[in-house]
C-alpha cells in the first residue's frame, strides 16, 4: 500500500483552511474538492460547489468530495445547509482541495495547528507518517453506513457506539449524556443547527431517521461560543446524507421499524425527505426484587409500548436552505417496579423544528421556529391528567470583521402547562471570537453575553491553544457555559408530582481540558492512534433532580464538581479494526461541608468495538461497561448505588448486489450475556434481544 503524503496550506480567509496534495499538475486540470466540518473535521456530504465565472452552474455531490475542471487562480465556492458559504482560490500545485466549512451554530474558525495536524508533507518532515483529517478532530465520528454493518438501525443506536457517550432515556425517548452531564446539558445539532426543544432542553434522537444521516460526531466539553447556552456537557453533531435508502427492521418484544429517505428535484433546487415509523410492545420479563410485598417475583413489563413517527425535510436552493423535523410519539408511562400505581398512564409527544439559513455578502442570517406539545393521561386518576405546549422563535446574524467574527441574536419562548404553569421570556445574546498565532501556538478565544428574562445578564468565555509537534497534537482549553431553567426542570421531570420552584440559571464557572493526540501509520499499513485528556468542570447552582425518589423536585445545588481522565486507542489494519475507550470520573455535589456523588454518573466506564469487515461480510463485537452509579442524594453507600454492568452486543451482516439494488442484511444480538440491569433505578432494561434488518439502496447514486 503506497503512502500518500499530505501538505497543508492555510489561506487568510475567515474560517477557511485549504489542504493540498502535492503532485505535478498542469495549469488546467481536474481538481477534487472535499468539504470538512471546521469544528470537528468530519466529512460533509451533499455539498454544492462551483467554479465562479465558468457559467457551468453548481455541482451537487453525494459524498464529501466532487470533481471540477479549474485552472490556477480560479475561485471555488461551496454551499451546504447549515454551514457558512466557503470560498477559496485554487493554487497551481493543488489537485485536491480540502475546504473547512463552519457550521451555522459555530463561529470559531479552524486553527492553524488543527489544520497542520491533519497532515505533513514528506519534504517538510521526513519522519512524519501519513495522517488524515481524522487525526485532528476534537470529537470522534462514526458513519451511518458503518453503524448499519454493525447491526444498528436507529440514530440512538448509532450514538451508543460513539466513545465517551452515555445514552439515557426510556425506549423511544432517547437522549445522550456527555462527560457526566445531564441530558439537557448536551446540544444536538443537525448540519450545525441545534435540535434541542425550547421547553425541555432535550433533543430526542428518535426523531431523526438514521437513513437520513451520513454520520455523527461527539465532542465532550462546554461550548459557549460555538453552540451557546445549554452546551455545558458537550455537542453531538449529526450530519445528513444523500441518496435513496430504505430500511426494514424487526426484533424481539414486537419491535418493528421502517425508514426511507430520498432526494427530489433537479438543478439548483433540491429537496431531501426522510421518514421513519417504529413501534414495539416491550413486554419483556424481569425479576422484581423491589416489590412492595417484599418477595422476589418474575413479572412482565406492562403498558411499556412505544410508537413513533417522524419526518425530516431539507430544502436546498441557491439563496436559502431550510431544514424541518416533525415527530409524533405515543407511549406507556410505566412506573418504577416498586410503584406500579402508574402502570396504566399514557403520554403523547409532538415536536416541530424548522430553521432557515441564508447568506448575503459576508453576513449569515438564520431563523427558526420550534414547538413542543405533551399530553399526559392517567385513566385511573384523571385529576393527574396534564397538558403542555411550548413555542420558541429565534433569529440571529453574524459577520466576519477585521478582529474576528461577531454574532448576535434574539429569541422568545412561550410555555403553558396544566396547573397554571406559565413562562414567557425574551432572550438575546452577542458574541465575538478571534484567532491568533503566537509562539508557534494557535490561540482561539471568544466571549459571549446572554440576556434572559428573569435571569439577568449571563457572561461566558472560552480560550483554547493548540500546537502540532511532529506526530502529536497537543491542546488545552478552558471554557465557561450557562443554562437557564427550562419547563422540563419545572414540570416534565414528574407530571404526577409537580412542585414548582424558582430556579436560578446554572453556570459552568470553569470547564478545563488538557489533551494530547498521537497517530501514525506503519510501513505495513497498520494505523495506530492514542488520545488522552485530563478534564475538570465546576458548576455553580447546578440544576439536579433525583429520579426514583418521591417528595423531590428539581433544585439548585451549591456546586457540582467533576474531575476525571479520558482515554481512547484505535488499531486498524486491512479488514480488522479495534477501538477501546475509558473514563474515570469523580463527580460530587457540594453544599457546605456535605459532599455527595452526582446521581447516575458512573465512577468508571468504558467500551470497545471490534470489527472484521470485507466487501461482502462484517462481524462485529461491541462492549460497554458502566461502573457503579449512585442514584439518590446520600453518602457513598452500596444501598444507594446501582451495581456495575458489562454488556456485549454481537452482529453479523452481509451485502449483495441484487439487480439495480445493493442489499445489506444484518443480524444483531444485543446484551448477548442476558445481563439484568437498570438504566434508571426501578426501571429494568430487557435482557437478551435480537433484531434483523434489511437495507436497500440503488447501486448507482446520482
Amino acid at each position: 500500500m503506497s503512502r500518500v503524503w499530505w501538505c497543508i496550506k492555510v489561506v487568510t480567509l475567515p474560517a477557511v483552511a485549504l489542504v493540498v496534495l502535492p503532485s505535478a499538475v498542469t495549469a488546467q486540470s481536474r481538481r477534487v474538492v472535499c468539504a470538512l466540518d471546521a469544528a470537528t473535521s468530519a466529512p460533509i456530504a451533499r455539498v454544492r460547489g462551483e467554479v465562479l465565472g465558468q457559467g457551468a452552474g453548481p455541482r451537487v455531490s453525494g459524498t464529501a468530495c466532487f470533481a471540477v475542471d479549474a485552472t490556477a487562480a480560479d475561485t471555488i465556492m461551496i454551499r451546504r445547509l447549515g454551514y457558512t458559504t466557503w470560498q477559496g482560490v485554487v493554487t497551481a500545485a493543488a489537485d485536491t482541495v480540502f475546504a473547512a466549512m463552519m457550521p451555522a451554530a459555530h463561529v470559531l474558525p479552524p486553527t492553524t495547528a488543527r489544520a497542520n495536524a491533519c497532515g505533513v508533507s514528506r519534504a517538510a518532515d521526513p519522519a512524519a507518517e501519513q495522517r488524515t483529517e481524522a487525526a485532528c478532530r476534537r470529537g470522534e465520528s462514526l458513519s451511518a453506513d458503518r453503524a448499519r454493518t454493525l447491526g444498528v438501525g436507529s440514530t440512538s443506536g448509532l450514538v451508543s457506539l460513539l466513545p465517551y457517550t452515555f445514552p439515557r432515556g426510556q425506549r423511544s425517548d432517547a437522549a445522550v449524556s456527555l462527560r457526566g452531564a445531564r441530558r439537557e446539558q448536551v446540544v444536538v445539532t443537525l448540519d450545525g443547527l441545534p435540535l434541542n426543544d425550547p421547553s425541555t432542553g432535550l433533543a430526542n434522537l428518535g426523531d431523526v431517521p438514521l437513513v437520513a444521516l451520513s454520520g455523527a460526531t461527539v465532542a465532550p466539553g462546554s461550548d459557549p461560543i460555538g453552540t451557546g447556552s445549554g452546551a455545558a456537557g458537550g455537542v453531538l453533531a449529526l450530519s445528513s446524507g444523500r441518496g435513496t435508502l430504505a430500511s426494514v427492521r424487526v426484533g424481539a418484544f414486537g419491535a418493528r421499524r421502517v425508514e426511507v429517505a430520498s432526494d427530489l428535484g433537479q438543478g439548483a433546487t433540491s429537496l431531501r425527505v426522510g421518514a421513519a415509523y417504529s413501534d414495539a410492545r416491550n413486554d419483556f420479563a424481569f425479576v422484581n426484587r423491589s416489590s412492595t410485598s417484599g418477595s422476589v417475583t418474575v413479572e412482565d413489563r406492562v403498558n411499556n409500548d412505544a410508537m413513533r413517527t417522524s419526518v425530516l425535510a431539507q430544502l436546498q436552493a441557491p439563496h436559502v436552505q431550510i431544514v424541518a423535523v416533525a415527530s409524533h410519539a405515543s407511549l406507556g408511562m410505566v412506573g418504577p417496579v416498586n410503584v406500579r400505581a402508574y402502570d396504566a398512564d399514557r403520554s403523547q409527544n409532538d415536536r416541530l423544528f424548522v430553521r432557515a439559513v441564508t447568506q448575503r455578502g459576508r453576513a449569515v442570517f438564520s431563523g427558526g421556529v420550534r414547538a413542543f406539545g405533551l399530553a399526559y393521561r392517567d385513566p385511573t386518576r384523571p385529576v393527574l391528567d396534564g397538558e403542555a405546549r411550548a413555542y420558541s422563535v429565534d433569529v440571529d446574524a453574524r459577520r466576519s470583521l477585521g478582529l474576528g467574527v461577531f454574532r448576535a441574536g434574539l429569541g422568545a419562548d412561550r410555555l403553558r402547562a396544566t396547573g397554571n404553569v406559565a413562562q414567557d421570556r425574551v432572550r438575546g445574546f452577542a458574541s465575538i471570537s478571534s484567532t491568533l498565532r503566537a509562539l508557534s501556538i494557535d490561540w482561539v478565544g471568544g466571549a459571549r453575553l446572554d440576556g434572559v428574562g428573569g435571569n439577568g445578564l449571563l457572561p461566558s468565555a472560552s480560550l483554547s491553544a493548540e500546537r502540532a509537534i511532529s506526530r502529536v497534537l497537543v491542546s488545552a482549553r478552558i471554557a465557561q457555559a450557562v443554562r437557564v431553567p427550562t419547563l422540563y426542570d419545572l414540570f416534565f421531570a414528574s407530571p404526577q408530582r409537580l412542585i414548582v420552584r424558582a430556579l436560578r440559571a446554572e453556570r459552568v464557572v470553569l470547564d478545563a481540558e488538557a489533551r494530547a493526540r498521537w497517530r501514525a501509520q506503519t510501513r505495513s499499513g497498520t494505523t495506530v492512534s492514542l488520545d488522552g485528556a485530563l478534564v475538570a468542570r465546576t458548576t455553580r447552582d447546578a440544576i439536579v433532580w433525583f429520579p426514583g425518589n418521591f417528595g423531590w423536585s428539581p433544585d439548585n445545588v451549591g456546586t457540582e464538581q467533576l474531575r476525571g481522565v479520558e482515554a481512547r486507542g484505535t488499531v486498524s489494519r486491512g479488514p480488522v479494526s479495534l477501538e477501546a475507550w475509558g473514563t474515570a470520573y469523580r463527580s460530587e455535589l457540594v453544599t457546605g461541608a456535605l459532599r455527595i456523588p452526582t446521581p447516575y454518573v458512573p465512577t468508571r466506564a468504558g467500551g470497545a468495538l471490534l470489527q472484521i469487515a470485507s466487501s461482502a461480510m462484517s462481524l462485529g463485537v461491541a462492549t460497554r461497561w458502566l461502573g457503579p452509579r449512585p442514584f439518590t442524594a446520600g453518602p457513598r453507600n452500596p444501598d444507594f448505588t446501582l451495581a456495575g454492568v458489562s454488556l456485549v452486543d454481537l452482529s453479523v451482516s452481509t451485502s449483495h448486489v441484487v439487480g439495480p439494488l445493493h442489499a445489506l442484511l444484518s443480524l444483531s444480538l444485543d446484551n448477548a450475556s442476558d445481563r439484568a440491569w437498570q438504566s434508571t433505578r426501578g426501571y429494568p432494561a430487557p435482557g437478551r434481544s435480537w433484531s434483523l434488518a434489511l437495507t436497500l439502496r440503488p447501486t448507482q447514486t446520482p
